[in-house]
């Protein structure tokens, strides 16, 4: 049997592990315990760096002492971080597909071991709760833990599941093993073992995860940096449209650095929501310890493009952004109604730091209408987690309780429909004579606007929309009908002579 790799066709992959569990069930594989390695192989999440992670957001003053645990090597990273926080062994990713063959295996009649490195409090909450095992061995690095398996097991000899380059000492030791997630480096070396060794899966792309977690598809939010310059009052330069874009990209990035501390923060939350599961950390497509560096490659990108090409005042405005959108990772997003109002701010925000970059003044029309639209997003997003995610009568990590949902559902539209009504006033009021040669077809975008919300709402209430309206309108076709609508009359009134 050669190394084989599994196919992502599900038809090839039930056969591939049909075919795996009869090897784990032959009568001569019996006698051999079968040891499985706890991180990467059964645990898709990087337990280590995501409780140094949860560590620091509680404690975070020991960002200061984790250099000095580092120097002390990986194990005594993990002693330290066992020592203050447990475990959560339910809440792990566990690989459902190895389990069953686990599961299997032990029915007939296989000893099962759980082979960790690390810390053996870490290893017994995983075994107590699988309740699969009948050996727990921990050790402080690979090659001791495959010199204590191959001691231990000397007579029978064993069999191993990993899945990383750092589980070839074993493997090496091993009667047959398998590997699973493998990487390229666990691949090459699992070939260099011989026919002993089985590739059960590959490791999905580090690029498509890293994509996934800046969430670009996010960006297109950031158009409202842009939005001064057509609704300027004289028309703009080049000039203009350059700085509003290049301050979006900044916006970007910043926005999406934003969105890895948010998913590094929320790990735990985000695997107990019903679509937030997927999220590259949660899901361990993506291991926590590459976090903390994209994060800085984002920011340090966010404010070089501001610092190099943009107004002093934008970087200050930037900055605040910044330290809001921590801010609200860290605490503010679990603070009743704040939450919602800080989120409304941040929309609002990107106007006005757009008008900052263009040096293109807001008026007062325009954040007093995005105050409140965007209010009613936010609370739209908070109805449908509210409605979805509920567990033990709370939200979590929120805080919003069931009893909240009638009071939600209440002020969500309304918020919308004053949003309307400042329009209304807009449209009306004396200054848009001056501005636009048909002042009367900005009355026609009212109850273009009163559908989109309305329709917004009533899709939250009957559990159609997605987790955020905003993510939702950018894939909707009728919601880019009504932009296109209100785009051609807001042009027409403006462009079209008296």
């Amino acid at each position: 049997m050669g190394v084989g790799v599994s196919s992502a066709r599900p038809g090839m992959e039930q056969a591939s592990n049909a075919a795996v569990l009869r090897q784990l069930s032959e009568a001569g594989a019996i006698p051999r315990p079968l040891c499985v390695n706890l991180e990467r192989a059964l645990v898709r999440a990087d337990i280590t760096w995501e409780g140094v992670l949860h560590l620091l957001r509680r404690q975070p003053w020991l960002i200061f002492v984790l250099p000095f645990w580092v120097l002390g090597g990986r194990a005594r990273v993990r002693r330290e971080v066992a020592a203050r926080i447990p475990l959560d062994a339910p809440a792990l990713p566990y690989r459902t597909d190895l389990l069953e063959m686990l599961r299997a295996s032990a029915d007939n009649g296989r000893t099962l071991v759980l082979a960790a490195v690390g810390d053996p409090s870490t290893a017994r909450a995983v075994a107590e709760h699988l309740g699969l095992f009948q050996e727990t061995l921990v050790s402080d690095s690979p090659k001791a833990r495959s010199a204590q398996l191959q001691e231990r097991y000397a007579a029978t000899g064993f069999d191993y599941v990993g899945g990383s380059s750092l589980d070839l000492p074993a493997l090496a030791v091993a009667q047959r093993g398998y590997l699973v997630n493998a990487g390229p480096a666990a691949i090459s070396g699992a070939r260099q073992l011989g026919e002993k060794v089985q590739v059960l899966s590959t490791r999905p792309s580090r690029l498509r995860a890293v994509i996934r977690a800046v969430r670009p598809h996010q960006w297109a939010k950031n158009a409202l940096v842009i939005m001064p310059v057509p609704l300027a009052e004289h028309r703009p330069s080049f000039s203009h449209l350059v700085a509003a874009i290049l301050a979006a990209i900044s916006f970007s990035f910043c926005a999406s650095a934003g969105y890895v501390f948010n998913d590094l923060l929320d790990v735990e939350a985000d695997r107990a929501h019903r679509t937030k599961y997927r999220r590259p950390f949660a899901s361990g497509d993506l291991p926590a310890r590459y976090g903390p560096a994209l994060f800085l490659v984002l920011i340090a990108a966010s404010f070089g493009l501001a610092v190099a090409a943009l107004p002093l005042g934008f970087l200050g405005m930037l900055g605040i952004y910044f330290v809001a959108t921590l801010a609200y990772s860290t605490a503010l997003k679990s603070v009743l109604m704040l939450d919602v109002v800080v989120l409304a701010w941040l929309y609002t925000h990107r106007v006005l730091a757009g008008g900052i970059a263009t040096a293109i003044p807001i008026s007062a029309w325009l954040l007093a209408f995005s105050m409140f639209i965007f209010s009613s997003l936010a609370f739209a997003k908070r109805y449908i987690e509210l409605r979805q995610s509920v567990k033990g009568g709370q939200l979590k990590s929120r805080g919003y309780h069931t009893q909240d949902l009638e009071m939600v559902a209440s002020m969500g539209p309304t918020a919308g429909y004053i949003a309307v009504l400042v329009f209304c006033l807009f449209a009306n009021s004396p200054g848009v004579t001056e501005r636009y040669h048909q002042p009367m077809l900005l009355w026609f975008v009212c109850p273009v606007l009163l559908y989109w919300i309305s329709r917004i709402w009533f899709l939250s209430h009957r559990g159609l929309m997605q987790d955020d309206p905003v993510k939702f309108a950018l894939t909707d076709r009728q919601s880019w009908v009504c932009a296109f609508l209100v785009v051609t009359l807001a042009a027409l009134a403006r462009l079209l002579p008296r």
